[in-house]
């Protein structure tokens, strides 16, 4: 479990050093410094090979494509410019120091761990970065590679999720128990419910937790035989006089946007084994208010189950989501940390904030900014 992650020149980060928690949330404005965050993790997994072999500090890669050198140092970094990332997990202190010509996309190590001594987010088997840039609603998607079913990888925009679930439907994955969806609060009966759920398995699952998205709608992903692609279909289930009515299946385009959008968000937590890392890039994109609080506690129970979720987000709805799950008890209040980003005018330099999180869910402090503008506007209404 990653503890702690310090960073120097990087990017928006000149000198930013944050505690991390089995679920860690990162808020504040835009380019403030919160996906620079995410982004140093991925640039190191994509530094090496599951072997733990590297040529050097990778800034474009399967992960993400940062450009060059020029590109990522620090806005008035001095001296002899460097680049430093630090990372405590477990009792493993970790530094990677690289510097390089300006137009260098590949930036060799001046320092860096020995190979016996990576941190195993590195060349663990379970690691996904889903970006903002997420998959959008088409008729048909990619087959999983070789290479990402070895690992689950469902692709930094998600573009292997559904190959992943047509794989998923095949081999009966199950989802732990601590991580099912709930069955309140859809506006429906439990019986259509178990209609729509019916099972432990992943792709049951995942349509449960859909429902708190668009009440009765399943999913169908199916491989296409001699293709390298996957056919993805919604359904909705409904009552009539007959016996439950089942809507004809629609393309992904001819339905709402956020149900496909989101889901590599559901998969990746629901398929997570316990010891593996979530980053996830604004997972409310798209999503209805009850869709964002809900997200709030899947995530949660994904984090309490013993999986690592760093989330940068900017929705104070899944924010309630995390606090509320705090004050059911469905994660430890420990285990929760958040990070309020700013960024200096004057410098651009980044820096945070860390209010604390109690066990009935309330915070220690609001900083200026930290998900305040819903008062604020109420406030000025009633002026």
């Amino acid at each position: 479990m990653l503890k702690r992650i310090h960073l120097e020149n990087f990017k928006a980060s000149r000198d930013v050093n944050v505690r991390l928690a089995p679920l860690t949330v990162l808020s504040g404005l835009n380019s403030s410094g919160k996906s620079t965050l995410l982004q140093a993790l991925a640039i190191l997994r994509q530094s090496y090979g599951l072997d733990g072999q590297t040529s050097g500090l990778r800034l474009s890669g399967d992960l993400l494509q940062l450009g060059q050198f020029r590109d990522v140092l620090s806005q008035g970094a001095e001296g002899d410019a460097i680049i430093t990332i630090s990372v405590i997990e477990g009792d493993l202190d970790c530094s990677w120091i690289s510097r390089g010509e300006p137009d260098y996309d590949e930036l060799p190590f001046d320092e860096a761990p020995l190979r016996s001594h990576l941190p195993k987010f590195i060349t663990s088997q379970y690691f996904q970065f889903l970006q903002a840039n997420r998959i959008v609603p088409q008729t048909l998607y990619p087959q999983v590679s070789h290479q990402a079913r070895a690992t689950d990888f469902l692709g930094p925009r998600g573009e292997f999720t559904v190959g992943f679930l047509s794989n998923a439907k095949t081999q009966n994955r199950k989802v732990s128990t601590r991580r099912m969806a709930p069955k309140t609060g859809f506006g429906f009966t439990d019986d259509l419910f178990e209609k729509v759920s019916p099972t432990e398995g992943l792709l049951d699952q995942v349509a449960g937790w859909l429902q708190q998205l668009s009440p009765g709608v399943r999913l169908d992903p199916t491989a296409l035989k001699g293709t390298d692609e996957v056919l993805l279909q919604f359904q909705y289930l409904g009552k009539s006089k007959e016996a439950g009515l089942t809507s004809d299946k629609y393309r992904p385009t001819n339905v709402g946007f956020g149900l496909t959008y989101n889901l590599p968000i559901l998969v990746a937590c629901l398929a997570a084994p316990a010891g593996g890392l979530l980053l996830l890039e604004n997972p409310e994109a798209h999503l209805h208010p009850r869709g964002q609080a809900a997200l709030g506690e899947l995530i949660s129970r994904c984090a309490g189950d013993g999986v690592q979720v760093i989330v940068e987000t900017h929705s104070d709805h899944l924010l309630n989501g995390i606090r509320l799950a705090v004050k059911r008890k469905i994660i430890n209040v420990a285990d929760v940390v958040l990070h309020y980003f700013q960024r200096s005018v004057e410098t651009g330099e980044a820096f945070v904030q860390s209010p604390a999180i109690f066990d009935d869910g309330k915070l220690s402090n609001w900083p200026e900014g930290f998900f305040d503008q819903w008062d604020k506007d109420v406030d000025a209404l009633l002026e």
